[in-house]
């Protein structure tokens, strides 16, 4: 603790704290540095998960499939009860007359019916005191694979279907039916004529004979006149799915596909809507004025000001920060090179965005789209293909769409702020540490390393003063005490 001036009358803590403010002034400067440096940080780590949500959750989970831009929409006349129908994006609006002469069906083998008091909690052993252990085999084709299992009599049923519906490489369902008291097997493929079910489990607890084994069968249905026998109750012909529910018995069902813009339209308001609150996350921070005047406030410039006073100087100390920033301008004119340059041939000519209703705003609304939806629909009735093309790329992979040039495009853009500010390309959470090795990070440790040491010299400095200051007055101290001795003297 010190107590100085007592020699002297001298404020010392003044005098030090005047002496060290000058010397403070560079501290203060690396300080300021720092917190400006940790600001963009967290402007940076705040728009690179507005980005990774566009690119993952929105362009990777949503609109990138090409389902969500399906621009043609399948309806069945006639026989309704015999199928049901999905277009896929390769539909290519053929009529389809169908007829199903039979439905696809698994192997299976039903038990007789247990006794009266059965659960999934009896016993094998109750079944049949007589056997210790128990076997069951699945196999297929000439018998030269077979998945097999042993149980013991103190294995339930329940014990028993958990362990055959859990084995994978089995590929069936085991269920006891407690209405009938009946053990129901089945292979869970569909068509398949050379499943084979065996094994004493069946034959001496659950009281099934495996030769009452039904086999699979695939479906035979035509389509246009032409046979098809599916190994399961779903094909796609003419790129329309078609689920078969029951047999035709004469009264075939008729498939009609045409273009039907109402899913790829709410998609595209959507992705619109995402894009405008995306970029203008961006064009607010490359766009915020800069207050040069208005730097970080140091701790002892804080203790001279209110709360309030503190909060509105540093809202502009941080304004501007990341303005006419490279990564987010060049991230900016990327997206929008992509949805000015994009085209798909028509003919002699090329259609784009404003082709299918997609305009910009005026230049100060920095590149908000805007969406016509009658001339949106209009364009997927007179070109369902290329409208499709345009957003997803075409449908051999040759070309890509809008879609798939974003989400490419916005990856380099989180490569660079994850090797400039630390931030991570897949995460949306902010509070996921940054990593130190970044450009960032390197800055933000040398600069924490310079105020270590500019620290430690200060104190040193300051403690100096001190010790000075400490000599004169114990000089100071010794001549007072001589001059009273001297006085002291000459007074006698």
């Amino acid at each position: 603790m010190r107590v100085p001036g007592l020699a002297t009358g001298m404020d010392i803590d003044s005098l030090v704290k005047q002496l060290m403010t000058a010397k403070r002034a560079p501290l203060d400067k690396l300080n300021q540095n720092k917190q400006i440096l940790e600001w963009q940080r967290e402007s940076y780590r705040t728009l690179n998960s507005a980005v990774v949500d566009f690119r993952q959750n929105k362009l990777g989970a949503k609109y990138r499939s090409a389902s969500e831009m399906n621009v043609f929409s399948s309806t069945v006349s006639g026989n309704k009860d015999a199928i049901s129908v999905k277009a896929t994006t390769t539909a290519n609006q053929v009529p389809m007359e169908v007829e199903v002469k039979s439905l696809a069906t698994q192997t299976s083998l039903e038990s007789l019916a247990l006794s009266a008091g059965t659960s999934v909690r009896t016993r094998l052993g109750d079944l049949n005191s007589a056997e210790d252990t128990f076997t069951f085999s699945v196999s297929r084709g000439d018998g030269s694979y077979t998945q097999s299992f042993t149980f013991t009599k103190s294995d339930t049923i329940q014990d028993v279907l958990k362990k055959l519906n859990g084995d994978v490489a089995a590929n069936i369902s085991a269920s006891f039916d407690e209405a009938s008291k009946k053990i129901i097997i089945k292979s869970k493929e569909y068509g398949n004529d050379t499943v084979q079910f065996d094994g004493t489990l069946l034959t001496k607890a659950f009281n099934a004979d495996p030769a009452n084994t039904k086999a699979g069968k695939t479906a035979e249905l035509t389509i246009n006149g032409t046979k098809y026998t599916p190994t399961s109750n779903q094909l796609t012909v003419n790129g329309v799915q078609i689920n078969l529910l029951g047999t035709t018995d004469g009264n075939p069902a008729n498939i009609t596909t045409k273009p039907d813009g109402q899913k790829a339209l709410e998609t595209v308001k959507a992705f619109i809507e995402d894009y405008n609150t995306l970029i203008k996350a961006l064009n607010d921070k490359t766009n915020e004025q800069k207050y040069r005047d208005f730097r970080p406030l140091s701790t002892e410039e804080k203790k001279e000001m209110k709360e309030d006073e503190i909060k509105r100087w540093e809202e502009k100390a941080k304004s501007g920060l990341l303005r006419n920033d490279e990564i987010l301008v060049e991230a900016l004119g990327s997206m929008r090179n992509i949805l000015v340059s994009s085209t798909v041939t028509l003919g002699d000519s090329s259609i784009g965005l404003p082709s299918v209703g997609i305009t910009t705003g005026p230049y100060t609304e920095n590149g908000k789209l805007y969406l016509d939806e009658e001339k949106f629909l209009k364009a997927i009735d007179e070109n369902p293909d290329q409208v499709l093309e345009l957003f997803v790329g075409s449908s051999d992979g040759s070309s890509k769409g809008i879609f798939d040039k974003m989400y490419d495009s916005l990856n380099v853009t989180l490569s660079r702020l994850s090797d400039k500010a630390g931030t991570q390309k897949y995460s949306t959470d902010v509070s996921v540490s940054l990593n130190e090795q970044s450009t960032m990070g390197k800055e933000l440790r040398d600069l924490n390393n310079r105020i270590s040491d500019l620290t430690k010299k200060l104190t040193v400095m300051e403690n100096n003063y001190y010790k000075q200051f400490a000599s004169m007055e114990t000089a100071i101290n010794k001549f007072n005490s001589q001059s009273a001795s001297l006085l002291s003297f000459s007074g006698q």
